[in-house]
């Protein structure tokens, strides 16, 4: 019998010009499309979050999708998921589970731990600064390499331009 294979960690997140995700644990814009945009890269997903951005996103979460909240509370009640107290134990049991792409949904440590055990980063850029106490980490030049890039202007739904790129992890230096 095989070891299960560990699913390919994807990040995805919104930032500020200035790597912020955060300000007093909200979110300091509103973008719909970007909004739309995490929701639809997220159906069906198993989604790995830490427990204060799964309390902030109560409500955001979807029946086809799998929680995986990383907490010290272990007992912590996830309706359509589990609480787990490690990364390495998350990773463990969606491996166990057969999940091939687990989507980090963040916070600001939650990214900082898995970046460098990440395959992939999806990130949408707001194109404005904002003030923020939470960031997201720097994605090493030499370690990430832009695989697609699309910009959005701003509108009438979109009070900033914005930009969603891809990055894969650059192996053997390519």
């Amino acid at each position: 019998m095989t070891a299960p294979i560990a699913p390919r960690l994807v990040l995805i997140a919104a930032i500020s010009q200035n790597r912020v995700l955060a300000a007093d644990g909200k979110i300091p814009w509103r973008m719909p499309r970007d909004t739309a945009h995490f929701r639809a890269r997220a159906a069906g997903h198993w989604l790995l979050l830490g427990r204060r951005t799964f309390e902030q996103m109560r409500g955001w979460f979807k029946p086809d999708q799998v929680l995986l909240v990383l907490t010290k509370e272990t007992a912590l009640s996830v309706s359509g998921g589990h609480a787990r107290a490690s990364l390495a134990e998350a990773v463990e049991l969606a491996s166990a589970q057969g999940v091939a792409e687990l989507l980090v949904c963040g916070g600001g440590s939650v990214y900082q731990a898995t970046l460098p055990l990440g395959d992939e980063v999806i990130l949408t850029t707001v194109e404005a600064e904002f003030e923020g106490d939470v960031f997201f980490p720097e994605l090493p030049p030499e370690q990430w390499r832009i695989q697609t890039e699309t910009h959005f202007p701003p509108d009438e739904n979109n009070p900033h331009a914005m930009r969603i790129t891809h990055w894969l992890r650059s192996r053997n230096g390519n």
